[in-house]
């Protein structure tokens, strides 16, 4: 009996490390911020700078500091995947800038956290000139208004695209054929169709359906393939025909079709591309930049692809668009600097770095139209072709409050506790409910 209490104590803090360790860096931090402003008055300004560090920044880290050795200084804060889901990531930060303590200057942002943190950040319009912001693409600085002010900078941009392990799909009765559907751009009812002939031989399309905002990636990304105005139209009331065909989709992967392994449901980006590779799945949703997010998935680079994520055949090709803005705080007490090196990471180069070290691609127009960049990387010219089927997720100052809501109930659905029509229902309710406090506050 000891050892299975003390077996589910170890699987417990495996599963909570990161909240764990999310709430003790938080409250340390905040804690911390009156020591960090006491000690600033030193020759050398500090900038603290949050984000998950890859390998470009800390090569832009390390770049920034040689250039400015004795002037300026940037302290990163790195949030690893391995600890930190984007949900967890996203509450320490709030709960960092909640202190107004000037212990963070510069933090990186999910494009969908914009409207959130803009009461945090420092208005930017005054920084950035008008010839600078027409450098920057459409999709990159789409979110990063608020109320008309520019709250934000993008500083890496990624799609969600279908993964697949060529050598796999090879091996297998009708594989080229597959390949060839899928590369073209292949329909859900024919893509389903292909897994089912399987008969369970192997897993065939994993999605991450933890009740997170992964899953609300892959939810909107089938929605908006049926209806791209959705959120215009219905805003976020859920109980519709397009709605309620989209969630079934979900369910019927793991429930009715058997395409998809139960296991999704408790999986998050991290776990689902893990078990992707130990299992030597199919097909994984995934990102642009997953064979540099994960150190697990390198190796596998060369028998990996990416396609077009399937479609309704009566709906259109989504995709969507994700990556990392830049926010100044407005509590930074070294703001000129913090500036400066916001602007430093837009650079040319510095996005280039960024591309090729860590995967992301620019929001600088320069890459994808100039001399050297366009023969050095053809793959910067895909990228923007696919930008034709990008989806956003909607702006809106309480998106990720309605988005825990709606993936809560979605993740129910798919493990089969709760109906389509109840889970979208009750998602409804509950937004409604919670626009009604917010209101009233």
């Amino acid at each position: 009996m000891h050892a299975r209490v003390e077996q589910k104590m170890k699987s417990f803090l495996r599963q909570h490390w990161g909240a764990l360790f999310l709430s003790l860096i938080a409250l340390s931090f905040v804690g911390g911020q009156a020591f960090l402003s006491a000690h600033r008055g030193t020759a050398v300004k500090e900038v603290y700078f949050a984000d998950r560090l890859t390998e470009a920044h800390r090569l832009l880290v390390d770049e920034y500091n040689r250039l400015h050795e004795g002037s300026v200084k940037i302290i990163p804060i790195d949030f690893p995947n391995e600890d930190f889901t984007t949900n967890e990531r996203k509450e320490i930060l709030a709960r960092f800038l909640r202190g107004e303590g000037d212990g963070v200057d510069v933090f990186a942002v999910d494009v969908v956290w914009v409207q959130r943190f803009a009461r945090w950040s420092e208005p930017l319009d005054q920084y950035f000139s008008q010839e600078e912001l027409a450098g920057i693409s459409e999709d990159g600085l789409r979110s990063c208004y608020k109320d008309g002010k520019l709250v934000a900078v993008p500083f890496a941009l990624v799609r969600g695209v279908l993964l697949y392990r060529e050598d796999v799909l090879r091996s297998m009765p009708g594989g080229d054929r597959l390949i060839k559907k899928v590369q073209e751009g292949i329909t859900w009812e024919e893509f389903v169709s292909f897994g089912e002939k399987l008969h369970g031989q192997r897993p065939y399309y994993l999605f991450p359906a933890a009740a997170y905002e992964g899953l609300m990636c892959v939810f909107n990304e089938v929605l908006l393939g049926l209806q791209p105005d959705y959120y215009a139209v219905h805003g976020f009331d859920f109980e519709t025909p397009q709605a309620a065909r989209a969630l079934r989709l979900l369910v019927d992967l793991v429930q009715t079709n058997h395409v998809t392994p139960e296991e999704v449901t408790g999986m998050t980006e991290v776990s689902s591309y893990e078990y992707f590779l130990r299992n030597n799945a199919c097909f994984i949703r995934g990102w642009t930049s997953y064979h540099r997010d994960f150190p697990e998935i390198k190796g596998e680079k060369r028998r990996l692809r990416n396609a077009p994520l399937p479609h309704f055949a009566d709906g259109t090709a989504a995709s969507t668009i994700g990556g990392w803005n830049l926010m100044v705080s407005k509590f930074s007490s070294e703001k000129p600097e913090a500036i400066a090196f916001v602007k430093f990471l837009l650079e040319k180069s510095s996005q280039e770095t960024v591309f090729t070290k860590a995967g992301y691609f620019p929001p600088l127009r320069a890459l994808y139209e100039e001399e050297p960049y366009t023969t050095s990387y053809p793959e910067l010219t895909a990228f923007r072709q696919m930008s034709a089927h990008g989806v956003h997720r909607p702006s809106h100052p309480n998106y990720t409050r309605y988005s825990e809501i709606l993936a809560q109930q979605i993740s129910q659905a798919i493990r089969g506790r709760v109906t389509v029509e109840e889970a979208l229902r009750q998602s409804t309710i509950a937004i409604e409910s919670e626009k009604f406090t917010l209101t009233r506050k």
